[in-house]
């Protein structure tokens, strides 16, 4: 396969997410939105309404199951405010004045859809429901679901609290990176988890679990104004389709025929290897002149079979970097384009550490130049 490869300093690809959805044949689904994309090139595979903004019910407690695990730690203690026991809605529970690890809040969280969870796991995280939903939107904008806004820690219907099957499933994409994070979505019973046991017992009402094999989450959701929601997920031999149902009168059987869907037109293409050479990045002021990029596993891009030999790989980077750069580091992005529209991305990561060199440093180098 021809590769084209192109230098470009593009910060809108480095960090946006992918705009273009495949088209195919109608799937009738009996939703107002609903899109499946794969989880690791980001690529739409189809897409009903997929841009169209609209509530999300429970569905939001992904992005506020994430913003915990990475701000908080799972050993945390929480106490229980009054305000978070007496919240809205579904449950999971919590008293008044209790004491519960974090932990085990987000099991209650994901698994009970608890929204007395949310509030406390959003005073724990940042002292206030309106600082935790800052948090919410600093990260959604980070992973560039820009037609997102939240409100609310639970997503109980509240003004300007929305988002679009696409934003959606570009954060679950995300979240589901997290191991504890797909640990926590795809257990279906549990009493005790790592930091000992619970208060209480757990049990997952997202019945997407017991209905399609692989299946590893995600979160339910339902109100008046969003009806109802699903966010499911699905193994597969080269990561995990995401599938996003909104406002559904049937989100299960919608969400399996996305699924199908997916399974029974696109097929895997490798297109590139793990250890296959990227490019040398310049470095200006570090210990280091350049770093190598890589990726972090071979790359598979899902194509349609008339799709084989018609699309190209391009990289869009920064010509050159500044130290300090960090090992792991998201440095560029490899774009595959189809008919000049950008179908997917896969980062390309910093195989080094390179530290800033200091004053004294720079002006040695100056002064030997």
């Amino acid at each position: 396969m021809k590769r084209c490869f192109v230098i470009i300093l593009s910060f809108f690809i480095l960090f946006s997410g992918i705009a273009y959805a495949s088209k195919g044949s109608n799937v009738n689904l009996k939703c107002v939105s609903g899109v499946v994309i794969d989880q690791n090139s980001g690529r739409v595979l189809y897409s009903k309404n997929g841009n169209k903004i609209l509530p999300m019910a429970s569905t939001t407690k992904i992005i506020t199951a994430i913003v915990a695990l990475e701000r908080g730690n799972i050993n945390d203690v929480v106490i229980v405010s009054g305000k978070a026991a007496s919240v809205s809605g579904s449950q999971a529970g919590l008293k008044a004045g209790e004491k519960v690890k974090l932990e085990e809040l987000l099991y209650g969280l994901m698994l009970r859809s608890g929204n007395d969870a949310a509030v406390a796991i959003a005073e724990h995280i940042a002292g206030s429901t309106e600082d935790f939903a800052k948090l919410m939107n600093d990260k959604a904008m980070e992973l560039g679901a820009y037609s997102t806004s939240f409100i609310t820690p639970h997503g109980l219907d509240a003004e300007n609290h929305f988002t679009t099957a696409e934003d959606l499933a570009r954060i679950t994409a995300y979240a589901m990176k997290n191991e504890f994070f797909a640990k926590i979505s795809s257990t279906k019973e549990i009493s005790s988890g790592v930091t000992g046991k619970f208060n209480r017992s757990y049990s997952n009402i997202n019945k997407f679990l017991y209905r399609i094999e692989n299946s590893d989450g995600v979160k339910t959701g339902f109100t008046g104004k969003a009806g109802k929601c699903l966010v499911a997920s699905v193994k597969h031999n080269y990561g995990r389709y995401i599938c996003v149902v909104l406002n559904s009168d049937d989100r299960w059987k919608d969400a399996e025929k996305l699924i199908r869907y997916a399974e029974d037109n696109y097929k895997f293409v490798k297109i590139m290897d793990k250890g296959e050479p990227i490019k040398r990045f310049r470095v200006y002021g570090g210990n280091e002149r350049y770093v190598l990029g890589n990726v972090e596993s071979d790359l598979y891009l899902p194509l349609l079979p008339s799709e084989y030999n018609s699309f190209k790989t391009d990289i869009y980077a920064p010509s050159v970097l500044f130290s300090p750069t960090r090992k792991g580091e998201v440095i560029g992005n490899i774009v595959v384009e189809l008919d000049d529209k950008i179908i997917a991305k896969y980062h390309i990561y910093s195989d080094r550490t390179v530290k800033r060199k200091n004053f004294m440093e720079l002006l040695r180098d100056i002064m030997i130049k």
